[in-house]
């Protein structure tokens, strides 16, 4: 959460930027506020997925005698 907090105060900057602003202004700080939330959705995605399929490839423990 400590990565993220950051983005969320842009985030929450950029909202406030957009609810105040002019109609011409308005559009663009829109498409603003949506490329930086659809861009840590899918790097929050892709972290997570990366997660399960790293906890799920572990590698066979190798504690024991070995074999040879």
């Amino acid at each position: 959460m400590t990565r993220e907090l950051p983005w969320l105060v842009l985030q929450a900057a950029l909202l406030v930027v957009l609810l105040h602003a002019n109609a011409p202004e308005v559009w663009f700080w829109f498409a603003a506020l949506l490329v930086l939330l659809l861009w840590r959705s899918f790097a929050w995605r892709h972290r997570r997925w990366q997660r399960l399929c790293g906890s799920a490839q572990e590698p066979p423990s190798t504690s024991g005698s070995a074999t040879g």
